[in-house]
């Protein structure tokens, strides 16, 4: 027995033929328009992971080689003085002098220099600084070093912002520091009374000014709730 093969003819074998080559070519078009529409995407979009953010409640900066983190105040309430919470950090090996300035409305601006020798760090804010020098850097021990600024009134309730302004040479950075109270992580960081003025030494006790009443820490309320259903 024979088996008899039909061939196409070749008008029909070159259309079918062309439609293949097509159908191809319209599926890479149509691939090649999707990965440039999502290199569009990536562009107009770009990923969140690579945005700089603040993850406290503080403000960041940079001068050159100067890091300005966590930039915030502390005071109890409108009216009441505030200290400035913040880490200075030199991550060059030349010393550098950074002079800080908090504008508020009710007079002239506070100010200060903190010298900060070739990679160390300074935290503004620490209660040890209360009795020390704080515009130098101590790196004579292991500690970090530590300085203390603090304003004779803030005119704000806390939450709302106050800017101030970070000078290293002719550079400027000006940012606007959230006001908290003196509660959980911010408790030590408490003005002293009366408050002094911002010079290189703060002899006055580290008194609070005000009593603070503080509510639940974040994650405390749902632990609370279900105390109170047991």
């Amino acid at each position: 027995m024979t088996l008899q093969t039909r061939s196409l003819p070749r008008r029909e074998w070159t259309r079918s033929a062309w439609t293949r080559t097509a159908r191809r070519s319209a599926a890479g078009v149509v691939t090649a328009a999707a990965a440039l529409g999502l290199a569009g995407c990536s562009v107009f979009s770009p990923a969140t992971v690579l945005k700089p953010y603040d993850p406290s409640d503080g403000v960041s900066a940079s001068l050159g080689e100067v890091q300005i983190r966590n930039v915030l105040l502390v005071s109890s309430g409108v009216d009441e003085p505030g200290v400035l919470s913040a880490v200075l950090v030199n991550s060059g090996a030349q010393p550098q002098d950074v002079s800080v300035s908090v504008d508020v409305d009710a007079g002239a601006p506070t100010s200060q220099s903190f010298s900060l020798e070739g990679n160390t760090s300074l935290r503004l804010g620490d209660p040890s600084a209360v009795d020390a020098d704080t515009s130098a850097a101590d790196t004579s021990d292991s500690r970090e070093p530590v300085g203390w600024l603090q304003v004779p009134q803030l005119p704000v309730t806390p939450g709302q912002t106050v800017p101030v302004t970070f000078s290293v040479g002719d550079q400027r950075a000006e940012v606007d520091a959230q006001v908290m109270l003196p509660c959980f992580e911010y408790a030590t960081v408490t003005p002293t009374a009366p408050a002094p003025e911002a010079t290189a030494t703060a002899p006055a006790a580290a008194t609070p000014t005000e009593s603070v009443t503080c509510g639940p820490q974040v994650g405390e309320t749902s632990r609370l709730g279900d105390s109170e259903q047991d």
